[in-house]
């Protein structure tokens, strides 16, 4: 059961495909490519996926939309996911899009100040992006990353990175993450980790989530309340065709112990992700039943 719940996330195709959706992106207009995709590309995702179950669950049972609403926004989801991903494939190419900024002096402080600080996200949305605008002068910001990505994706968001002082953390069976994320966080450099996905067998808390139990990883709010720093929940959702919103906000967490602060900030962050899914409900990528115990 653990395993239907692991973070196993890999872009779809080889690197040859890869490269050449990159040189597609040069010349072939971005609405263009929506269109495409929306007419060939998802309609076969949406009848052959796992994930559509899920995802009408997701719709009917805790949104509480009606069945036909329900399928439509299953649909809706499956087109948006399509266009995030041709629009990182975009960036790739030198594509450049508007991104509008809630509290961006937040995260512009903690960057400017000696202190290192945690940065949760969720995969909703494009939190991708982010790192291609959130630009780290004073510290390096150290994202972490799965492991088992495409490796022609890894370099393309390498060559991003370098130009925004970003290094990639990739998850790791022998940990060693672990102690690179520690490491960060010593010399007051940010750590960002996607804090909604379990990796493999590691510990969870239970958090409520659409009024509804939820098991999230354990680690990354642990790992705020033992070091006791900053946190900022990030999230980077698609408005426009060209146009994203980042949503930044920062997380207090209280409690007398060091588990009970850590619930509390997990919480906290849980309550972001309702609220940003609560405007943008088709952007929530999941594919998994993610309330199953």
């Amino acid at each position: 059961m653990a395993e239907d719940r692991a973070w196993q996330g890999r872009t779809d195709g080889a690197g040859w495909m890869h490269n050449g959706l990159v040189a597609v992106m040069k010349a072939v207009p971005l609405r263009l490519m929506y269109g495409f995709a929306t007419l060939f590309v998802v309609p076969f995702y949406f009848l052959f996926s796992k994930g559509r179950q899920p995802m009408f669950r997701f719709f009917r049972q805790y949104l509480g939309y009606p069945p036909l609403k329900s399928f439509c926004w299953t649909f809706l989801n499956f087109r948006r996911f399509s266009q995030i991903i041709i629009d990182r494939f975009r960036m790739y190419a030198g594509g450049k899009f508007d991104f509008e900024i809630d509290n961006y002096h937040l995260y512009q402080d903690f960057a400017a100040a000696d202190p290192g600080f945690l940065i949760f996200s969720a995969h909703v949305g494009s939190y991708e992006a982010a790192g291609y605008t959130l630009v780290a002068t004073k510290k390096r910001y150290n994202a972490l990353v799965f492991s088992g990505e495409a490796e022609s994706v890894m370099r393309n968001r390498q060559k991003m990175f370098d130009e925004t002082n970003i290094r990639m953390i990739p998850v790791k069976e022998d940990m060693s993450h672990i102690f690179l994320m520690n490491s960060a966080l010593e010399n007051g450099e940010s750590v960002s980790i996607p804090s909604d996905r379990i990796v493999g067998g590691q510990k969870t808390i239970t958090c409520d989530f659409f009024g509804s139990p939820a098991k999230f990883p354990l680690g990354p709010f642990v790992l705020a309340a033992q070091r006791d720093v900053a946190v900022l929940s990030i999230h980077v959702m698609k408005e426009a065709a060209k146009k994203y919103h980042i949503f930044i906000e920062q997380i207090k967490g209280q409690g007398d112990t060091i588990r009970t602060k850590a619930a509390d900030i997990a919480q906290k962050y849980v309550s972001t992700i309702e609220s940003v899914l609560r405007k943008y409900p088709e952007q929530w990528f999941n594919y998994y039943d993610f309330w199953k115990d």
